[in-house]
């Protein structure tokens, strides 16, 4: 059905759309600022760095000193020594902690000099080999030094450390909520300019005095740290058997301090120094709590121990506020400003202006005098658990403070009263919704009222507005009243997704952070669409730092431990409803968050776990949650998935969800025998069969629409079973156990018996580009493989990235090998390519190349990841007919320069090599040989082979295995495998509860460490230059441990003697800042430094004017945004616009054009509204980036999910395009209906049923590339060419381009209609 509200359009101001662009382009000033900010401060750290190594490289360490290196005789003696040996000395130090005997530091003026001492071999590389030289000498100890180089540079360097702190001793701390003047957010409304603008620079005290805090304030200008000291103002943090760990960790430390910690990013605004009444204050404010923590040091070896706190008795608002008022006097402001301390602030971005005592600003001193308020007893007066999720989000993200939202009113009307009563107050907007109520299992897909999505919108956008507001009811009451168009506020799930509540719980506060948009799992599904939960019956809960960051081993103290299980066990409340531990999958463990619930109907926590399955089975809490956490993997629901598309077919949409349309249930054998060798190795392990006739049948019901010709094999997860299902002509099979069903299931695919109910499927098989890394590179290297092959890759890789923002023709042939755009965006792409459209002429197109070029630049340089053409990544399956020899496999892949289609598949012949990622061990690489087996020729991207056990100690149950036949990377010979064999299970715990679930989840959290082990792994490979050292293998074996972690509950302790200190220098491709490093000339680093060269480039890189930049900015890093400058933007499109692209299609200039471009205009805002707000969801900076999916930087909350989130915002532009497809469609229809009416200038509805057939015949005949004669078929292409002509106008025309407006996209007619168009 086809249905849309006219829009008034006489003079309306669009006061919503002034707002989010403010917003926005505050934000992206604000990014910009903050970038410059941190490449000035890596600049600055690069050069201490820099420093550090010059002395490094001129400084050794002498020990056996005869006397005391404290006393000047001595000291002297050994500085006349060195003279006289090697050479001039510029200065000779005890080393700081080295206890009553320190050694001595003795630094050479020349680096010729300190090299002398080892034979001319460089410090770095004596440091590297750990040597240590015996010189004679008459003040060693029995005549005799010992000499080693210096292997940091703690206790040695000195950058002028007094001025490189800045202490500010203060007269009193008070935490509370900062108002700088002119900065609050209703500045971006129209019609409340004038009230934001009268507010002064404000202070407003929250909770009780703290004045006799008085802390010490030390400011790290080098690390860029600010630390208040408040030891001697609170009392002691820690119980004593806590302090009493501690003090043996430091053994005898003589200093310990509560230290509170942030960074300078972390402030919203620069500190300022205000005045009141005589009295001076530093202000500022953070973006989110400050670290808290006791730290121990022990005086004489500088050894520091950090424990976290969750709280200061004397600082209860510590979480809670992020303003901080400081107080100090004249005295102490004018001893810094003749150190000149500010002035160093001001270099670093702590202030943007000069610290005078005589032109400080005034501030207002306030309190709140309302008693403090129980937040969720406030929010749990609206009916919507959605609505109320929404307030509290924008509370914990700092734009309006609690005692605002009460405070503030419009017509005696606080917040919470106009969002509870906006329908009432607006009857004439709202429309009735049309119920059609056939069972209990459609509550959820009942249309919501236009009010209700209204206000949910101006929420979301109040949450995530740049700044905070003084004014939540005023500026909620304008945004409401200012646009009430239904389309606007349509929001978007894609098909097989749910919009659910995150909160993040972190040492200091709860906070709700967003509501994200992501894949559905079994039991979310089950319960919402069966059993009638509501969506906000399930968060997904992180656990994580104050800024996002994951908290680590030692983050994880008593306190902090305690408060994380006090928190999950005993429920966290949110409005009206309070949420309950349920359970965590795999992939969640290591992200370290976890599924809640707040059970309605009758149901409970435990109940529902019962409908889960039988894990009885289960006897460890490890192997508990993951059994039960295989029922939260995402997944698509194939067997009955689709949802209703209109009313007209409500009635076979319910037929379907209820089993009545006569379909079968699948039937299924669960007892085929696995293959077992005589060894008792199961080469079956995880996979099963599945009918050719059955895979097509839920392949048709996947939203994408795969090929079914192109599909072998999918993972799956059905009941209790997991693993890999392949498709196999039953009737073919020897195994005689398969006829008469539609699954086979093997004994090792059945982890807990549950009803087989939905096939439910996790990926399928396809080929995935294969790309190189760094552990394959250093590991090929390990067995011969020349560095100059891998130079060779990826220098053809780096050309072709670069031809493809020149070369349209090859541009097209090569973005099929990337496969990083989706279809329907390469689908885009091709289309502009084809009708010889150049990058360097468009901007959209430019934009979705260079976006796509600099991911895979980025990717080169941190993970060295290069395409290799005679390659693909493969899901593994087995030979059911027995035909495949030992040591071979089957491989058959489609080519990758063309559309997949039957005729594109080969199999592969000859030898190659197979591994899996990640690799470790020499062993995990394997030659194998591929042969062509004519009754395997049906399976499809699939690699069929018995090895998988030797590589990574693999099994079929989903692993992906690279493969490539490429003879350059051939190996010599096979290395045997590592024995991977499972480590033993842990004693049985029958005590399972959600107690031992959650040590269980804290345990991994702290211990699980296989991304230190294999950092290490790289470590080890480079400094030893041979990735088959011992070390390397011991830790490849760990890793094995590592991986299992979650499931058997045994963590991979690191040797001490494996764990290599800070100071040793690591590969300078590490990019480990503030840390030492060499300049490593292996294959890696020879890689590294290509890419960082081809990165700093600017050669193929387009001018501000050019057509291509479209007038739009870059950021620091090279990325084009989607703001630009005014000017450049109205001159881009002056250039850009081609009337004779538009006549070409049908444009015509006529009465009719100017209400298609009306309508157009209108559509285009609506896209950009919705493609920007995905843009402010995940903090995407470019248009590129959200329509291709290759994100360049992730936000931190986004970071642990990097992939998942990918696929996330892919999956919702293309719920975006599909919208607005079908917009366009309709507009078509209409127009061959001769319903004029739909373009007409009021305020009606027209409605009327469009069935979807009708739909797919226009799309048909739209984009048809032959000559149709049927006069139907030339009227709806003639017809949807004038309408994407208006498209087209309303993006590129300057003269529909607003002046005042800074933002611009350029994808609106490409992505909705280039298929059209072409």
């Amino acid at each position: 059905m086809g249905r849309r509200r006219k829009r008034n359009r006489d003079g309306r101001k669009h006061i919503l759309r002034q707002f989010n662009e403010s917003s926005n382009k505050q934000a992206f000033e604000s990014e910009l600022k903050r970038d410059e900010f941190d490449r000035e401060q890596q600049i600055h750290l690069q050069n201490i760095v820099e420093r550090k190594k010059d002395i490094l490289s001129r400084t050794v360490f002498v020990g056996s000193v005869l006397g005391s290196l404290r006393t000047i005789e001595t000291r002297d003696a050994l500085k006349r020594f060195m003279l006289q040996k090697y050479g001039p000395v510029q200065n000779v130090t005890a080393r700081k902690g080295g206890g009553k005997h320190p050694m001595g530091v003795v630094t050479f003026n020349f680096k010729s000099d300190a090299e002398q001492v080892f034979d001319g071999l460089s410090l770095l590389e004596a440091s590297k080999e750990r040597k240590q030289i015996k010189v004679p000498c008459s003040v060693g100890f029995r005549g005799v030094i010992t000499v080693r180089p210096a292997v940091d540079y703690k206790g040695i360097y000195n950058d002028d450390t007094s001025t490189s702190f800045i202490q500010v001793n203060t007269k009193g701390l008070t935490l509370g909520h900062w108002y700088p003047q002119g900065s609050d957010a209703c500045n971006d409304i129209q019609g409340l300019e004038s009230i934001a603008c009268d507010l002064p620079n404000t202070w407003i005290q929250e909770g009780k005095d703290t004045s006799n805090v008085k802390p010490i304030m030390k400011i790290d200008v080098r690390n860029a740290v600010v630390e208040l000291d408040v030891t001697h103002c609170v009392n002691d943090p820690l119980d004593s058997l806590t302090l009493l760990v501690m003090t043996m960790m430091a053994r005898s430390f003589t200093e310990k301090r509560t230290i509170i910690s942030f960074r300078f990013k972390d402030l919203t605004h620069p500190m300022k120094l205000c005045h009141n009444n005589g009295r001076y204050y530093l202000l500022f404010e953070l973006r989110h709590p400050p670290r808290l923590a006791f730290v121990t040091i022990n005086t004489e070896t500088d050894f520091e121990t950090r424990c976290r706190l969750t709280g200061l008795d004397e600082l209860p608002e510590l979480g809670n506020c992020l303003g901080y008022r400081l107080e100090t006097d004249k005295v102490e402001i004018q001893r810094l400003m003749e150190a000149q301390a500010f002035e160093k602030l001001k270099r670093m971005g702590l202030c943007n202006y000069e610290f005078d005592l005589f032109e400080s600003e005034d501030v207002q001193l306030d309190y709140v005098r309302n008693k403090k308020i129980d937040v969720n007893d406030y929010v749990a007066k609206l009916s919507s658990q959605r609505m109320s999720f929404l307030i509290c989000s924008i509370l914990d993200a700092n734009s309006c403070s609690w005692f605002d939202m009460v405070d503030d009113k419009v017509m005696d009307q606080d917040i919470i009263s106009l969002v509870k009563n906006g329908d009432s107050k607006r009857n004439e907007r709202v429309r009735p919704m049309k119920c059609q109520i056939v069972c209990l299992l459609l509550m959820q897909f009942t249309k919501q009222p236009l009010e209700y999505r209204r206000r949910h919108q101006i929420l979301n956008e109040m949450r995530e507005m740049h700044g905070k507001t003084r004014y939540p009811a005023q500026m909620f009451y304008a945004l409401y009243g200012a646009e009430a168009d239904s389309d606007e506020v349509t929001l978007v799930v894609p098909q097989f997704c749910v919009s659910l509540p995150r909160i993040l719980i972190t040492p200091l506060q709860i906070r709700a952070t967003a509501l994200e948009v992501e894949m559905s799992n079994r039991i979310v599904r089950k319960f919402i669409e069966r059993h009638s939960f509501s969506n906000e019956a399930f968060i997904r809960v992180s656990i994580g730092d104050e800024n996002t960051d994951n908290l680590y081993s030692h983050d994880l103290s008593q306190q902090v431990e305690m408060r994380i299980k006090g928190l999950v066990l005993n429920g966290i409340r949110i409005g009206k409803k309070k949420y309950y531990f349920l359970a965590y999958s795999s992939s969640q463990l290591k992200e370290q968050a976890l599924w809640m619930v707040s059970p309605e109907h009758g149901w409970t926590v435990k109940k529902m776990r019962e409908s889960m399955g039988d894990f009885s089975m289960c006897k460890s809490p490890s192997k508990y949650a993951a059994r039960i956490g295989q029922c939260f993997s995402t997944t698509l629901d194939a067997t009955s998935s689709r949802t209703r598309s209109d009313e007209e077919s409500l009635l076979n949409w319910t037929k379907t969800r209820l089993g009545l349309t006569g379909r079968s249930t699948p039937r299924v054998n669960d007892a085929l025998p696995d293959i077992v060798s005589t060894n008792g190795m199961e080469h079956s392990d995880g996979v099963g069969l599945i009918s050719r006739s059955f895979m097509d049948t839920i392949l048709q019901q996947l939203p994408f629409n795969p090929n079914p010709h192109d599909i072998s094999a999918v993972q799956i997860r059905y009941g209790g079973a997991k693993g890999v299902l392949v498709a196999w002509d039953f009737s073919k099979l020897k195994n005689r156990k398969c006829i008469g069903y539609d699954v086979c299931l093997r004994p090792s695919m059945v982890k807990f018996n549950a009803p087989y109910d939905n096939i439910e499927i996790v990926t399928i098989a396809r080929r995935i580009p294969y790309y190189l890394n760094r552990n394959v590179i250093l590991l090929g290297q390990h067995h011969k493989i020349p560095a100059r092959t891998f130079i060779d890759l990826q220098e053809h890789h780096i050309h072709s990235l670069n031809r493809m923002l020149c070369d349209a023709s090859f541009a097209l042939k090569f973005l099929y090998q990337l496969n990083g755009p989706d279809n329907a965006l390469m689908n885009t792409l091709h289309h502009m390519l084809c009708v010889g459209m150049e990058p360097q002429e468009d901007p959209f197109l430019y934009s979705c190349l260079h976006c796509i070029r600099s991911h895979h630049l980025m990717n080169l340089r941190k993970k060295a990841r290069i395409y290799v053409e005679r390659g693909a990544v493969l899901i593994g399956g087995i030979d059911e007919l027995g035909l495949i020899p030992e040591n071979c496999c089957f491989i058959q892949v489609s080519t990758p320069d063309q559309v997949s289609n039957k005729d594109d598949y080969k199999p592969i012949t000859g030898k190659v090599m197979v591994t899996k990622h990640p690799v470790m061990h020499p062993g995990d690489m394997r030659m194998l040989t591929a042969v062509d087996i004519p009754e395997l020729r049906g399976h499809k991207n699939k690699g069929i082979r018995p090895e998988a056990d030797k590589m990574s100690g693999s099994d079929l149950d989903g692993d992906q295995f690279a493969i490539t036949w490429d003879s350059r990377l051939f190996l010599k010979i096979n290395v045997e495998p590592m024995d991977f064999t499972p480590a033993k299970a842990p004693d049985k715990n029958n005590n399972i509860n959600d107690e031992s679930l959650l040590d269980h989840f804290i345990n991994h959290a702290r211990s699980s460490n296989l991304g230190r082990i294999s950092m290490l792994w790289i470590d080890y490979a480079t400094i030893k230059e041979d990735a088959g050292c011992s070390e390397c293998l011991e830790l490849a074996k760990l890793a094995s441990l590592a991986v299992d972690f979650p499931k058997s509950g045994i963590p991979a302790v690191l040797p001490k003697e494996l764990v290599l200190a800070q100071s040793i220098p690591r590969a300078h491709w590490r990019e480990l800042k503030g840390r030492p490093s060499f300049h490593c000339t292996s294959a890696v680093g020879m890689l590294y430094d290509q890419v960082v060269n081809e990165m700093n480039s600017t050669r193929i890189m387009p001018k501000l004017g050019s057509n291509a930049m479209g007038g739009r900015y870059r950021d620091t890093n090279g990325q084009i945004l989607f703001i630009g400058d005014k000017h450049h933007i109205f001159q881009s499109k002056k250039c850009l616009f081609s009337p004779v692209l538009a006549g070409c299609l049908g444009w015509k200039c006529d009465d009719f054009d100017a209400k298609l471009l009306d309508f157009a205009n209108h559509q285009r805002f609506l896209y950009d509204s919705q493609l920007i707000e995905l843009m402010n969801q995940y903090k995407i900076k470019s248009e590129g980036e959200v329509v291709t999916g290759c994100i360049l930087k992730y936000h931190k909350l986004h970071k642990r999910r990097r992939h998942d989130i990918a696929e996330e915002i892919r999956r919702q532009f293309r719920s975006i395009r599909r919208q607005f497809r079908h917009e366009f469609l309709l507009a078509v229809y209409h127009i061959l209906h001769n319903h004029l009416q739909y373009f007409e200038d009021d305020d009606g509805l027209v409605e009327e049923d469009v069935p979807d057939e009708e739909l797919d015949l226009i799309e048909t005949a739209a984009t048809a590339t032959t000559v149709d004669t049927r006069e139907v078929s030339q009227r709806a292409k003639q017809t949807a060419g004038r309408v994407a002509a208006a498209y087209y106008v309303a993006t590129y025309s300057p003269s529909t381009h607003d002046d005042e407006s800074k933002i611009v996209l350029f994808s609106f007619p490409w992505v909705i209609a280039a298929d059209v168009m072409a």
